[in-house]
């Protein structure tokens, strides 16, 4: 097989990369918004303590996606394996590597999530709860860099 079409499958491109950020990062969005919405309008919950749950939901979706789409790395060829030993130690590295990989996102995203608390408790104390949707949507707009970049740059290097 191949070298070059194994590397170009498994690692997408900077221009397909930055595609799937989008496509997983409206996703995850979209379930923010709807969680956040949801909840502010069928309990009696304030809109800055509903953004907090929105984003632990939304924050399910994002890891996914961008571990299995837009950051997804090379899988090793368990199958060749000699042993079962070799099995384990590829299994056991794996989960590893993907632990560390969710907690670096948790941090990422927990850090753009601070930013996006801080900025969005302003505008809600600026202009008032009923613009909620409007500076929601700034706000997530201005944070979607960020995120990328610490995502790209550290949660999800290879």
């Amino acid at each position: 097989m191949n070298n070059a079409s194994t590397t170009s499958s498994s690692k997408p491109s900077s221009s397909k990369q930055a595609l799937w950020f989008l496509v997983v990062g409206a996703s995850a969005a979209l379930v923010h918004f709807l969680v956040l919405v949801g909840i502010v309008n069928i309990t009696a919950t304030r809109p800055a303590l509903a953004n907090i749950f929105a984003f632990l939901v939304a924050f399910i979706v994002s890891f996914m996606g961008h571990f299995y789409l837009t950051f997804r790395h090379s899988i090793p060829d368990t199958i060749n394996s000699n042993t079962s030993q070799d099995n384990a130690d590829t299994s056991y590295r794996e989960k590893t590597n993907t632990l560390q990989t969710l907690l670096k996102w948790f941090a990422s995203s927990a850090a753009g999530f601070i930013v996006n608390q801080g900025l969005f408790v302003l505008g809600l104390n600026w202009l008032g709860e009923r613009y909620y949707i409007l500076i929601w949507l700034v706000v997530t707009a201005i944070i979607t860099v960020m995120t990328f970049a610490l995502g790209k740059l550290w949660a999800f290097k290879s």
